[in-house]
Order: structure tokens, then C-alpha cells, then sequence
């Protein structure tokens, strides 16, 4: 009997060997990690693409690493649909510790399929405000539109992933913010971790749902592959920056002016037109008024013809009060905190352009009062030199290796080797005065 329990042992030992062999051999889960800061345009372009890659090369999830003062409402909108139709297990971690999860980074951490924080950070604070950083005034219908929707949003996100709805609404409606400890305990997440690898280790068997299906986490041994931006995405995130917008904006509307005003010098319509397309091209990431945009624009055309028209100032001032007010405008007063012109770059952006116009004022005042320096106006003011006898005080001069007919004003006697001088040039004739007669032996 002992030599049929052992015989029985053995055949098993040899049957496992080959179940031990493959799992030896199998493949870690490979995940893709993205880093999210300010959300805008260019980080919903990079969420997709991210999605796309792991699509593409067959990826197991996606932990997304976050650290957001807020951003963009529409933006945030798009990327919480890609990640609740995401095809992946979708993992949002708040870290490392002192990063939180502001505004919008509120939206795209409830909507994870693991929402995560780590020690030292906080979530929440989605109060809508208005362009000055306030809260929308309570008695505005405006306020409760945006209010409501905005609440709407946020529960329906909770729900769906069975998060705490009403702690979710009053990040918005009350402006809540929490601490990791205290999300956690509220159910707003399901994590805490000090680190991505301990985080990866805490989640492993979890189940998730993706669609319809469930899906358990197999993440102790994950293979994390960072996920890298391209030039283009590079550009978006850098081109979606607020005050770069309006810097190239300002340069662009400056450098078009200066061109204008001296046709020629060529690198300041260069440098301004490629600036104002970059803006153009800015303008369509972010929230931007462009009836404030078009202020702005008739702003500058007021100050440049100012140079031109005796108003008195009226021009010049009226431009400076329409360019403060279209830069205040400028962004969408829906728009987060971090979306926003800071107000220490508008005024200094309205001195600059004053001191740029008195600049350029000056620059053609000078030129209307300097003397041609090409063109047959240089000819005023040069002396020539007669070249044959003035009958009736007209005769021929040379200047410059070229014969004029011209006209003594003075009607005095011309000899050949006169020395006259330019005051008028008439056609093709120059009026002239004698200078001095050759010395005669």
C-alpha cells in the first residue's frame, strides 16, 4: 500500500511540473503610468492617446499619477468619458504626498475604477467661481445653472462607480475639500498608498468592472511602462498655458503694428504673425472670448492710429481702458482658476504696450523730421555744379554723375563751375542758387 501512495505522489509531482513550468513562464502584466497636472485640451489629446497605446500594444491597464490644481470643465468632461468607456482597468493615484486632486482632478479621480490617494494630500474644492477667483453671486440664475450641472455631473460619476454621492456633491455645492484619511473612510475612494509600488501591491485581486464584465486585478508583479509625449503633445501642453496665450497675442498684435508702421523691417512682421497664429492656434484649447479678443484687437488699432490722428488722447486712452477690459475677459468666466490670465501679467502687459506705442511714436516723428536718405528728395539741400552758361537763368547741372536741367531762382549770372545749391525739385527740374562763381585769375 505504502508503495502504491507513493507511486500515486509521484505521477501528481510529474503532472504539476509542466502547470508550474508555464506559469513560471508567464508574462507580468504590463501597465502604462501617465503623469497629469493643469487639465486642458492637451491632457484630454494625451489621455486618448494613452488609451490608444494600450490598445495598440496590448496593455493590461492604466495608472494615471495625479497632482491638478483644476482646469478645463469641457476637457475634464472628455476625459471622464474616455475613462468610463475605457476598455482597461483605469487606476488614479493622488500623489506623492503633498499633491492633491483639485477641481477637476476631483471628476478624474472618482471616475477610476481604483481611486487612490496618498498620505498628506487632499481632493475636492469644485466650486464653480467666476473670472475674479469669487464665488458666483447666490441670487444669479447663471450660478445655479452651473451649479446644478456641475453637482449632476459629479453624482452620476459617484454612482456609477459606487462611490459616496453626497460627500461627491458637496465638493461642489459647499466647496469641500478632504484629506486621504477622511476620503477614504467617506468611501470617495478605495485606497491609500505611500507609493506606486505599494499601491500596485495593495489592489492586486481586486475586482473591477469593466462594461458588463468584472475583471480581477493582477498587479503585485506589474510591469509599469511610462507613458512618453511627443513633440505634439509636448506643444499642446505648453501652447495650453494661459499666459502664454495671451504673451503670444500681445507680441503677435505688437509686432504686426510695428511692421505696419515701418514697412520693410520685416523680422517684427515675422516674429508677430507666427506669434498671433501660435495664439490662434492656443486659443482653441482654451476657454478664450473672442468678442474679448476682437476688443483687444481694436484696442491696438486705436493706440496705433493715435500716432496719426490729432485726437487729443481720446484714441490713446480709449485703447488702454479697451485692452484692459478684453484681457480681463479674455478667458471664459466659467473657466477653473488654472485656466485663467493672472491678473500680474495683465497690467504690466498694459504698460508695456503704452511705453511700446510711445516708442513707436516717437521712432516716426523722427523719421518724418530726419532728412531722405534715398529717393530724389536727397537731392534738397545738395550742391551741384554748373556745367554749361544759364541763358535766361535755366541751364544744366550735374549732380551725383547725372545732368539736371534746373533754374537760377535768383535770376543772377551761371557760369560753368558754379556752385548752386537744391531748394526745389519741380519734375524733372530743380530750382537752384548760385553758391559762388569759380575764382576768376
Amino acid at each position: 500500500m505504502a508503495y502504491g501512495f507513493l507511486r500515486t505522489l509521484f505521477t501528481l509531482l510529474l503532472g504539476l511540473i509542466p502547470l508550474l513550468a508555464r506559469g513560471a513562464d508567464a508574462p507580468a502584466p504590463r501597465w502604462l503610468e501617465l503623469h497629469l497636472g493643469t487639465i486642458g485640451a492637451a491632457s484630454a489629446d494625451i489621455l486618448k492617446s494613452s488609451l490608444n497605446e494600450i490598445d495598440r500594444e496590448k496593455m493590461d491597464g492604466l495608472l494615471i499619477v495625479l497632482d491638478t490644481p483644476g482646469g478645463s470643465l469641457e476637457a475634464t468632461r472628455t476625459m471622464v468619458q474616455d475613462i468610463m468607456a475605457a476598455k482597461v482597468p483605469v487606476v488614479v493615484w493622488v500623489g506623492p504626498d503633498g499633491a492633491h486632486a483639485g477641481s477637476a482632478g476631483t471628476f478624474i479621480t472618482l471616475a477610476a475604477h481604483v481611486a487612490a490617494m496618498a498620505p498628506g494630500t487632499n481632493i475636492g474644492a469644485a466650486h464653480p467661481i467666476d473670472i475674479s477667483g469669487r464665488d458666483i453671486d447666490d441670487q444669479s440664475d447663471l450660478r445655479s445653472k452651473i451649479e446644478n450641472d456641475t453637482v449632476a455631473f459629479i453624482e452620476s460619476i459617484a454612482v456609477a462607480r459606487g462611490r459616496n454621492r453626497e460627500m461627491a456633491a458637496s465638493f461642489v455645492s459647499n466647496s469641500l475639500s478632504v484629506t486621504a484619511n477622511e476620503a477614504l473612510e467617506n468611501k470617495v475612494i478605495d485606497v491609500i498608498a505611500s507609493d506606486v509600488t505599494t499601491l500596485m501591491k495593495t489592489i492586486d485581486g481586486r475586482e473591477v468592472r469593466i462594461g458588463e464584465s468584472k475583471r480581477t486585478l493582477q498587479t503585485s508583479n506589474a510591469e509599469l511602462h511610462a507613458f512618453k509625449k511627443n513633440f505634439r503633445h509636448q506643444l499642446l501642453e505648453i501652447l495650453s498655458n494661459p499666459n502664454l496665450f495671451y504673451l503670444l497675442f500681445i507680441v503677435g498684435l505688437a509686432g504686426l503694428a510695428f511692421e505696419i508702421t515701418h514697412p520693410g523691417t520685416i523680422a517684427p512682421g515675422v516674429i508677430g504673425a507666427i506669434s498671433l497664429l501660435l495664439a490662434l492656434i492656443a486659443s482653441s484649447m482654451l476657454p478664450v472670448n473672442f468678442g474679448a479678443m476682437l476688443l483687444i484687437l481694436a484696442s491696438v488699432i486705436f493706440m496705433v492710429a493715435e500716432i496719426f490722428l490729432p485726437s487729443f488722447g481720446v484714441l490713446g486712452l480709449g485703447g488702454l481702458i479697451g485692452f484692459i477690459t478684453g484681457s480681463i475677459l479674455l478667458i471664459d468666466d466659467k473657466a477653473e482658476p488654472a485656466m485663467r490670465i493672472s491678473r500680474w501679467l495683465i497690467f504690466p502687459a498694459a504698460l508695456f504696450l503704452v511705453a511700446f506705442f510711445l516708442a513707436l511714436a516717437w521712432l516716426i516723428l523722427r523719421n518724418m523730421r530726419s532728412k531722405p536718405q534715398s529717393g530724389v528728395e536727397t537731392l534738397i539741400g545738395a550742391e551741384v555744379e554748373a556745367v554749361e552758361y544759364f541763358v535766361d537763368s535755366h541751364g544744366r547741372v550735374r549732380i551725383f554723375g547725372e545732368y539736371w536741367n534746373a533754374t537760377e531762382v535768383n535770376h543772377q549770372t551761371v557760369q560753368p563751375g558754379d556752385r548752386l545749391v537744391v531748394e526745389v525739385i519741380d519734375g524733372l527740374n530743380l530750382k537752384v542758387r548760385l553758391l559762388q562763381s569759380p575764382r576768376k585769375d
